[in-house]
Formats: C-alpha cells, sequence, structure tokens
C-alpha cells in the first residue's frame, strides 16, 4: 500500500480543545500540538481550537512552525496545569487573573485520566526543552499538577536550551500522596475512571518524587478545625487532600486558608498570593 500522506487532508473542523483525550506536546500562544492518548496520532490546534493539520507528530510541527504565531523572546512565561479528572478551564479565572496583574501565561491541557504521570512530564520536559528563546519558567499547578512539575523537573537532566526554572506555586497538592487515592485506589472501577495517574498519588508514589529544586511554595485548603471536610482523611483537610498530605519538605513558603479543594483557585485572596510567589517568593503581603 503506498504510504499516507503527511500531514493527512485536514478540514478546518473545530473541536472541543482536548479535554480527556488529547494532551499537548507543543504550545505557543494557543495554538497547540496535541497527542490523541488513545489512538497515538497528533493534530494541531489554533487558538480558537480549529484543528488546522493532524497526523505526525513531526508533521503537525511544521505546520505550526508555517502557520502559527511566531516565536517569541520572553522574559517569563508561567505555565499553568490542572487537576486530576479536570480540564484547563478550571484553572480559568486564576490565569485571567495572573494575567491581569502583567504574567504571560500559558496554560498544558492533559488527558489526565488516561495516562500516567511520567508520561504527562516527559511531553512537559519536551516543551520546556524547546523554549530556547525563554530566559525563565515558573509554574502554578493544582493538585495532580504538582506531581506532573516534581516529575517532570527531576526525572531527565535539563536540555542545554531548558530556561531557568524561577518558582512553583502548588495549590492543594497531594505532594506527600493521598489518602483517598491509597483508599479507592484498590476499586477498579475508580482505576477505570481515573486512569494510571490515581496510583501514582499513592503515598509511595508520591514519596519517590523529588521537590522541585527551584523556590516553592504551597497552599493548603482546609476548615481551619481538627477535623476537616472528609472523615476518610485525617486531620484537616479541603475534601480532597489532607492540609498535612500537602505539606512537602523545603518548601519556601506556605499558606494555609479556609477553603475546598475544588475551588481553591477561584479564591482572590489565593490569586493575589500566588501573584506575589511568582514576584517575590512568598505569599505574605
Amino acid at each position: 500500500m503506498p504510504s499516507l500522506p503527511d500531514p493527512l487532508p485536514n478540514l478546518a473542523l473545530p473541536t472541543f480543545g482536548g479535554l480527556q483525550f488529547w494532551s499537548d506536546v507543543d504550545l505557543r500562544d494557543g495554538w497547540r500540538v496535541q497527542q490523541h492518548a488513545i489512538t497515538g496520532h497528533h493534530r494541531l490546534i489554533d487558538a480558537d481550537d480549529v484543528r488546522r493539520a493532524w497526523g505526525s507528530r513531526a508533521a503537525c510541527a511544521a505546520e505550526l512552525d508555517q502557520l502559527g504565531p511566531p516565536r517569541v523572546p520572553r522574559a517569563e512565561i508561567v505555565m499553568l496545569i490542572h487537576g486530576l479528572g479536570r480540564t484547563h478551564h478550571s484553572l480559568a479565572e486564576l490565569e485571567a487573573s495572573l494575567r491581569e496583574r502583567g504574567h504571560h501565561t500559558e496554560h498544558l491541557r492533559y488527558a489526565t485520566t488516561r495516562l500516567a504521570v511520567r508520561e504527562h512530564a516527559e511531553h512537559l520536559a519536551d516543551w520546556l526543552d524547546a523554549q530556547a528563546d525563554v530566559e525563565r519558567v515558573s509554574f502554578v499547578t493544582h493538585s495532580l499538577g504538582g506531581h506532573v512539575v516534581r516529575d517532570a523537573l527531576s526525572f531527565r537532566e535539563a536540555g542545554p536550551d531548558r530556561p531557568e526554572i524561577g518558582g512553583v506555586v502548588m495549590l492543594a497538592p497531594p505532594a506527600r500522596g493521598a489518602a483517598m487515592a491509597d483508599l479507592v485506589g484498590g476499586v477498579p472501577p475508580a482505576r477505570w475512571v481515573f486512569g494510571p495517574a490515581l496510583q501514582d498519588l499513592s503515598a509511595e508514589a508520591s514519596a519517590s518524587l523529588p521537590a522541585p529544586t527551584a523556590p516553592f511554595g504551597i497552599v493548603a485548603a482546609g476548615r481551619g478545625t481538627e477535623d476537616g471536610l472528609n472523615p476518610f482523611i485525617p486531620g484537616d483537610d479541603d475534601g480532597v487532600v489532607g492540609v498535612d498530605e500537602t505539606l512537602l519538605p523545603g518548601a519556601t513558603d506556605v499558606l494555609i486558608v479556609r477553603g475546598t479543594h475544588t475551588f481553591l483557585m477561584d479564591d482572590e485572596e489565593v490569586q493575589a498570593a500566588v501573584d506575589r510567589f511568582l514576584r517575590t517568593r512568598s505569599f505574605e503581603r
């Protein structure tokens, strides 16, 4: 059989932008090369989530260079990474807040429930090594996103073009493992719903991830009492992750607020604190 053309013939069709089945392997000012978690093929979508090409990764990357925005030297990019079972929409308010405060942001879209943390970390490390025209990259993560960044910064030696890592802000990270992941990780329906990343959130797996060597801050949420929202989590908690589970030795600063896991990133005080940490490496006013 003759080989298929690459990139494949394309109709400029609208997409959902990548929700649970697509992971970014390259991104530039809203344009994205994404890989499908099941089929493994790639596509290029523009800033309006319209598919501009599909086929191999190399072909889509070439189309990005031809059709997409040019690479622009930047002092810093702040990359936002959402949590398990969520999408980039969950961080939309936080991203808008950071942009209003003068940060240039990007957000990672990835198939949290279909792939393991290491696979997501490989994609993120690839992107980092391609940012030769960026001086510094900082990260703001929610929940599982903290694991992805910790793994991406540790498992592979930094390439020569990798920018400096500025700061890392982790919102409600199960940094020491999540009791809920240990509790439901052995239940087949839960493993099917949440995928291999669920086991990556266990206490044992989490202990294998080094803390970031860059300055990092942790924001945890709870009730401010001895008992939290979830009776299955020891101590105070945000309904999903215990306050003690978020605490990672070596943190530059820690902020504990009243709130819940799901909506922590939408709190205006938290958004202001994230901005302060990115600028000063401290949550304090």
